[in-house]
């Protein structure tokens, strides 16, 4: 009997043209005991080499079982915990597709065999949502919801794909659920916006309004935003983390997406408007004294600490309130950052440069939300060679 050990892995001939595979696929997380997963390979030794490399890669994909024995709910539960790990998904993201697979998809789809995964049991499962018959839920989900579930499941296939688990992915015959027109948001007119400012006047909101309205930074990345992110004297701040919360924790992640992390320019005005917030925010903090605990935040707690989502927002209603602004439940603060890039826009700005500065994803995410400001635009195009064409 011939054994070849190949580090992680180990093949043994048991018999001629029959050979045993092992390999390592860590320790059990609750014992902590070393975890062997071993089969046979029938052929050469090349087949038996090929079937161990395969069998890594599964388990570098998070494949502790023999692919044709995994479920749906293994899979899809380690290739999140996986994304999560090397930063591919954000604390809020995977707060988000945690709550899909526990709620639904784990529940509807998670006990059938990945390989046996079929095109007719996503349908099925669809269906049921949208109609309210699944036992997942008490009433029907919304299409949009539905069109959530799809995108997660359809990653996770696609990574399985990928692995080499499934030869092909099921979701990709069932047609997503339609999701409604998204309505126009809310923006602020010039006027709203004087209001707003009045209002915030003299409170802890004056400059974290005045930053977002300059800016258009997200909320997670105002709570987020150090100093030492901020550079007045070249007038910029750089985007390199968020602030979010997370199972009643408060947690500092990397930006949603690769154009998130960006740098952006500062009119004077907020430069200005920084310079006095750090002054008054030094003054707090000497009457505060041994209480203040430093973080380095530009808009902190009131005792320095990162300030929590929600009971920044709860803050900042009454601001909004006593604004005297129509329809103030309307007003969130994301509303500061779509009122931000709608003035820009109005003003001449061009889609790359707001894009950019609002860090989307891209120009054509940015065009599809504000297209509606641009439509003079084509008028404009339309017309500008009139004087050369009109003239010969």
């Amino acid at each position: 009997m011939s054994r070849s050990d190949y580090g992680n892995g180990i093949i043994e001939e048991r018999a001629p043209g029959r050979w045993r595979v092992t390999l390592e696929i860590g320790r059990d997380p609750r014992t902590q005991e070393r975890r062997r997963r071993r089969f046979t390979v029938r052929g050469t030794r090349k087949d038996a080499q090929r079937a161990l490399r395969e069998a890594l890669q599964q388990r570098d994909h998070g494949i502790a079982a023999a692919p044709d024995k995994i479920t749906v709910g293994e899979w899809v539960t380690a290739w999140l915990e996986r994304h999560s790990a090397d930063g591919r998904i954000g604390p809020r993201a995977y707060d988000r597709y945690l709550h899909i697979l526990r709620r639904h998809l784990l529940p509807s789809l998670g006990n059938i065999r990945l390989q046996a995964l079929r095109p007719d049991h996503i349908a099925d499962v669809k269906a049921r949502w949208l109609s309210g018959r699944d036992s997942t839920s008490p009433a029907p989900l919304s299409g949009s919801t539905v069109h959530k579930h799809f995108v997660v499941l359809r990653q996770a296939l696609a990574d399985a794909l990928k692995a080499g688990v499934i030869l092909r992915n099921p979701i990709d015959a069932v047609s997503a659920p339609s999701v409604k027109v998204r309505h126009e948001r809310r923006a602020l007119s010039e006027e709203e916006i004087t209001l707003l400012l009045a209002a915030a006047a003299g409170t802890r909101f004056d400059a974290a309004i005045r930053v977002t309205l300059a800016t258009g930074l997200r909320q997670g990345e105002l709570l987020g935003l150090r100093w030492e992110d901020v550079d007045l004297e070249s007038a910029t701040l750089r985007v390199c983390r968020t602030l979010s919360y997370v199972d009643g924790e408060t947690v500092f992640g990397s930006p949603k997406t690769a154009n998130s992390r960006r740098t952006v320019e500062l009119s004077e005005t907020t430069v200005q408007a920084l310079r006095s917030h750090r002054v008054e925010q030094a003054k707090h903090r000497l009457r505060l004294g041994a209480v203040w605990q430093e973080h380095g935040l530009v808009f902190p707690s009131l005792i320095g600490t990162p300030w929590i989502g929600r009971d920044f927002y709860r803050s900042y209603r009454p601001v909004v309130d006593a604004s005297g602004i129509a329809d103030p439940a309307s007003v969130n603060w994301h509303t500061l950052r779509h009122t931000a890039a709608t003035q820009w826009l109005r003003h001449g700005a061009d889609v790359f440069s707001v894009s950019r500065r609002l860090g989307h994803a891209s120009a054509s995410f940015t065009m599809d939300v504000y297209a509606h400001l641009l439509k003079g635009q084509q008028r404009q195009a339309a017309e500008a060679l009139d004087h050369l064409l009109a003239s010969v």
